[in-house]
């Protein structure tokens, strides 16, 4: 069999029904392998970036793994922003990148290179997989193969690089041959669990957080049933927004540096914090983190040791565990905790007076659909976090933790394709979609039914309102200092897509019936420039 043909065979073997590339001279050979292979076709995309990104948010929707190939030099190269967005949300992806022959390869010389386009993309990587490696070997692939997807979905989950250098890729082997990689046995994990129940029954104000750690666990049912059986007020990361919503009657909102009031204010005030399936980044603690929860005993709960000892952190409980496996042994006790009762609080945001506002759009989009909604970073991020409302189950994506620009799209293509080419809703900036535009020929070319919205704030809004809190006036993030931006409606007829606007609240009548509207479209949303934002959270 054609070492090709087997790794194509063995990742529909997995689930993985597509693939997001672009091909290339040295990834040529398992391209043509999916004429082999009915179980699992490829998408192409019109950038590396944007494969690697829809294989990411492919993963989140399937619970499985997304899966990204490409060419040698620049075409793994450009994979690397959307390799970060997986390892920094701790998404399992494996990305496979075609490599020169064995035999042209530099090794061990001291010399830049010596076959066309080579780069040595594992050493580039490292950094930001959990395995990256070369198969030089090809009775090795199995067991490389089985060991990089075990690493992708166990503990902290990631992404895994594997590179295939063309001669490999072109291999006969004899699968029956194949030695494979045996994982090691699971490890018991032990909690204190008397001193835990004893700290959450003693707490007069007990506060939950949770974060999309517990969706990675596969726990999302565990929590619910914690929920029921003990009442706790909880908040959410922006991580897991999508994880509890206003239908479970002590939800308090979303709590971060860009979050709800509600939550923060909830926050400040708890003297128990159960933190669990959230790193606890900056974006959660803010600037002033020595004040993170001040008042509180902090037991956090995180798969990853390494998260605990941050110096932006001061846990008082740290417990190793899966988030999963840490709400089936919680609810295994008797618990009784104290009620606190906090008034749900109303979210509000600044008005404006001449323009539509951002949150004025999450909060008629709020309830209209089920679909999934994608953001890319920015104010389509912001204020869809803080606004929303999401019905039960609907998902909210955004990649948090590198917060790339340009990633809103992508992702809601490998949404869609995930979701076997339902609707999904992408809030894009008018910047931010500039970085990834091309993707709209992707969109158009599969008859992708997305719900494409452009929040048109005239640039970079974020940014601009960053460097005014700075003192700054140079901007470089507008057409007023040199930053050029398209006429959307002219550019949208290039792909032959349908295209609307709305610009005041008048016209936000018409969202149900746009989004009504079969197969794909765009919808540019007209805000203001100087749109004022929700005050950035900063724990006190």
């Amino acid at each position: 069999m054609k070492l090709s043909d087997y790794v194509l065979k063995y990742l529909a073997e997995r689930g993985i029904k597509h693939v997001f590339l672009i091909t290339g001279s040295a990834v040529a050979n398992l391209v043509d392998s999916f004429r082999n292979i009915k179980e699992i076709k490829y998408i192409c995309t019109q950038h590396e970036q944007a494969a690697a990104m829809a294989a990411e948010a492919y993963s989140r929707l399937t619970k499985n793994l997304g899966a990204a190939m490409a060419t040698s030099g620049p075409g793994a190269t450009n994979l690397i922003t959307g390799i970060c967005c997986a390892f920094f949300d701790s998404i399992p992806v494996i990305y496979i990148t075609g490599q020169v022959n064995t035999y042209e390869s530099k090794r061990e010389k001291k010399v830049r290179q010596v076959g066309f386009q080579e780069t040595d993309i594992v050493s580039v990587v490292k950094p930001i997989t959990k395995y990256a490696v070369l198969v030089d070997d090809p009775k090795k692939i199995k067991f490389y193969l089985d060991q990089a997807i075990y690493l992708a979905k166990s503990g902290r989950p990631g992404p895994v690089l594997l590179d295939l250098p063309m001669d490999v890729q072109r291999s006969e082997i004899n699968p029956s041959r194949l030695k494979g990689f045996t994982a090691p046995a699971e490890k018991s994990v032990s909690l204190p669990m008397e001193k835990i129940i004893r700290m959450l029954q003693q707490a007069k104000k007990p506060l939950l957080l949770v974060g999309n750690g517990v969706r990675l666990s596969s726990g999302v049912d565990e929590l619910r049933r914690f929920l029921g059986k003990t009442n706790i007020n909880v908040v959410t990361a922006m991580s897991g927004d999508d994880l509890v919503n206003e239908d479970y009657p002590y939800y308090l909102g979303r709590q971060g540096m860009f979050s709800q009031p509600g939550a923060n204010r909830v926050l400040d005030a708890c003297d128990l914090l159960l933190s669990v399936g959230t790193r606890l980044s900056l974006m959660q603690t803010s600037f002033n983190y020595t004040k993170f929860a001040k008042y509180a005993y902090k037991i956090m709960v995180d798969v990853d040791a390494s998260e605990m000892h941050k110096k932006i952190l001061d846990i008082d409980l740290p417990l190793v565990c899966d988030a999963k496996v840490f709400f089936e042994k919680l609810s295994k006790e008797v618990i009784a905790l104290q009620r606190w009762d906090v008034p749900r609080m109303r979210n509000t945001y600044p008005k404006t007076k001449r323009y539509l506002s951002a949150y004025e759009f999450a909060e008629a989009l709020s309830g209209v659909a089920n679909w999934p909604i994608v953001t890319s970073n920015g104010i389509a991020s912001v204020c869809l976090h803080q606004m929303v409302r999401l019905k039960k189950n609907q998902r909210l994506m955004t990649n948090i933790g590198i917060g790339s620009m340009g990633a809103g799209l992508p992702m809601a293509i490998g949404a869609c394709l995930a979701s076997n080419r339902k609707p999904v809703i992408c809030i894009e900036g008018d910047g931010s979609l500039m970085m990834n535009i091309q993707e709209l020929e992707t969109v158009a070319f599969n008859k992708l039914p997305l719900k494409i919205f452009i929040f048109n704030n005239n640039g970079y809004h974020s940014i601009k309102m960053t460097q005014k809190n700075f003192g700054q006036k140079k901007f470089a993030a507008d057409p007023a200092s040199g930053l050029g931006l398209p006429v959307w409606k002219r550019l949208i007829a290039g792909w032959g897509l349908k295209y609307y606007s709305i610009a005041n609240a008048v016209q936000l009548k018409k969202l149900p019936a746009i989004l009504k509207t079969p197969g794909p479209l765009v919808c540019e949303i007209i805000l203001d420039p100087v749109q004022p934002l929700i005050e950035k959270w900063l724990a006190s």
